[in-house]
Formats: structure tokens, sequence, C-alpha cells
């Protein structure tokens, strides 16, 4: 779940039980662009924005649009269309070529949609939505289907829709995918939402401090587990979400299964990383990263007295982060969180003007 969701939501928590804001989502980029399906924006009665739904070229259009959503009420789906006209539609100045697709509907602390996001951040549960985006009805726009582990959770549709329109999301949680789904009475936009991704940090020393700050500023959720109260409190961690200050033989087996979880270790204690290493790997951690030379976590292993399979290997990164000659805590925080943010999305953290293609497409 990106940050500004999760800004989005804290945000319409403090609106007034009876006030309205317009929810800006870009649910369709063919060509150039730079956001991509699923970027959101937050737009108040005052016209303060949360979030971006482009590089900046598309808000002040948008601002003016939402104005008369906000008045009707009226689900709307507003084209911006640059692929004729260099100098882009509207006067906007895009500078990109592209045909990117906004919905805009009301939103308040008492819509469903608030609510069952709400609910998905607490419970850390990855959902669906399939949102109607085209359709003879123009009234229906912007209604949903929302889908979690447990099937349908609700549906804005009649029983024969919800039928055809369930086949096809349980596709989409199940592959985890974003994009458009034609159906016969319409079109929709799918998306999969995964919850925010969480940091197992352990060890608190000086050098972690600036990747709990990096951390922070992506919208990760942030557990720093240290054995040392004087190092593990609150003051020295702000921006932490959870600070246990214990041994990490006295975690229970259920921190360990968060599915949307990585780890990084930065004890710089050989005993401590003994007890840890292993019990990461056997995890549901995506990522493990180790500080300290690949010989020392070679070690680790061989004394481990347990065999770990190429799966849980393949989690390892040891020395953790990306080659980019760091040598500070603030830049080796740099390279770890670049290392994690490349590792998830498949991606080998070269340079960009190298790559072949689409800087967006996930690599396979």
């Amino acid at each position: 779940m990106s940050k500004e969701i999760q800004q989005i939501i804290e945000k319409l928590k403090s609106l007034a039980p009876d006030e309205k804001a317009i929810l800006a989502t870009v649910v369709d980029v063919e060509g150039s662009g730079y956001r991509r399906p699923g970027a959101r924006m937050l737009i108040d009665r005052n016209g303060y924005g949360i979030g971006t739904v482009s590089g900046g070229c598309l808000e002040a259009d948008v601002l003016e649009r939402a104005k008369k959503v906000l008045q009707t009420g009226e689900s709307t789906v507003i084209t911006y269309d640059t692929t004729k006209d260099e100098n882009s539609v509207f006067g906007l100045g895009m500078g990109c070529r592209g045909i990117v697709r906004i919905l805009l509907e009301t939103i308040s602390k008492d819509s469903f949609l608030f609510n069952y996001i709400s609910d998905m951040i607490t419970d850390r549960m990855t959902f669906s939505l399939a949102t109607l985006i085209k359709s003879d009805d123009e009234k229906k726009l912007g209604r949903r289907l929302y889908f979690d582990k447990y099937g349908a959770a609700a549906s804005e549709f009649g029983d024969d829709e919800t039928t055809e329109l369930l086949s096809t999301v349980r596709g989409v949680f199940c592959d985890q995918s974003t994009g458009i789904q034609n159906l016969s009475f319409g079109e929709f936009f799918t998306e999969t939402i995964k919850p925010s991704l969480k940091l197992m940090l352990f060890g608190a020393g000086y050098d972690a401090l600036p990747l709990v700050k990096f951390a922070k500023e992506l919208g990760w959720v942030i557990s720093v587990v240290d054995h040392r109260p004087a190092y593990a409190n609150a003051e020295r961690l702000p921006a932490a979400d959870e600070i246990l200050a214990a041994n990490v033989q006295d975690l229970r087996d259920e921190y360990f299964e968060d599915e949307n979880a990585v780890a990084v270790i930065m004890t710089h204690n050989y005993d401590r990383d003994r007890v840890i290493l292993p019990r990461l790997l056997k995890s549901k951690c995506l990522y493990v990263g180790a500080l300290g030379p690949k010989k020392r976590t070679e070690k680790i292993l061989a004394e481990a007295g347990e065999t770990f399979s190429a799966e849980q290997l393949k989690i390892l990164h040891a020395p953790v982060g990306l080659d980019i000659g760091a040598t500070t805590p603030e830049a080796i925080a740099l390279s770890i969180v670049a290392e994690i943010q490349a590792v998830l999305a498949n991606r080998e953290g070269g340079f960009l003007r190298e790559r072949k293609g689409s800087i967006y497409t996930r690599s396979e």
C-alpha cells in the first residue's frame, strides 16, 4: 500500500461527519505517463490536495473538474490525450505523449470505500477492487466489487452482474494484478492493493537511525528489535511504528509470519546474528539483508546446524545493499532501501539509461 493511500486515509479521518472530498484515481495509462494506474489524489472542499495523478501538469485541471463533481455528487472519468499534439490538450503542457484516464468521485469518512480500506490497513490484508469506469449508465460509474482472502466482501452491483464480475476479480486477486477488464455490462479498472511493506529491523544502533527515516519516507511500517532498552526506545526512534526491547529468541512465531515484510540485521553482534539469521530464513519474509562481509554470513550458516533450501537462501542478501560506494550510515541506509525496492520489483538496480523498454514494466 502506497504512502499516498495512507495519507489520504488519515486526511479522511479528520473530515467532519458530513464533509465530502473528491478522490481522483488514475485508472488507465496508454503510452507515456508520469504516474501509473492506481495513483491517487484526494481533494478537499477547499481545493487542498494530497497525492498526485501526474508530474504536476494535470493537477490544476483536475482540481477545477473536482469542483463540479463535488457539487453534483456524480462520478466521472476524464481523459487527457496528448498523443496527437506535442503541446498537449487543454494547454496543460504535459510534456509526454500518452492517454491518461482519471476517475473522479466523492468520498467521505462514512463511505464504504474509506472504511473498508481502513480495516484492511489495520488487519494488514491484501485486497482487490473492481471499479466501473465505463458504462451505458453513467450514474453507475465508480461502483465497486470488493474482494479479499475471504471472498467478495461487498458488491455494489446486481446479482447477475456480481456473478459475472466475481470470476474476473478472483483472477485479479490471485495474480495480484492491476489493469483494465471489459465485461458485458461495462469496463472495469481492477487492482490489487497489498498492505504497506513492513521492515523488521534488528539492531537499533547509530547506523540504524537513517534507515528508519528513509523507510518511513517510503511509507513502510517499521518494527525495531534490540535487546538494549537504552537503544530501543521512542525517543531515539520516533518514526518507528513498533519498538521491541527484547531478545530474538523471546519473540513469538507470529512476529515472523507477516507475508509482506522484509528484514535487515544490523546488530553488529556475531552471536546474536547466529540466532536471528536462521529464524528469518525460515520466516515468510520477502527479503533478508545482513550487514558484514560475505564470509561472516557464510560462517553463520555453516554453524547453524541445519540445512536451508535454495528458496530460503534466495531471499538472503549479504552484504546488504546496492553497490553505490556507500561509506556513511546515511549512504548505507540509502543503498539498503534501494536494494529492497529493486528486489521486490524484480529489478537489477542498474542505470535506467541502460534499460531496454519501459522503465515501468516489471522484469520477469
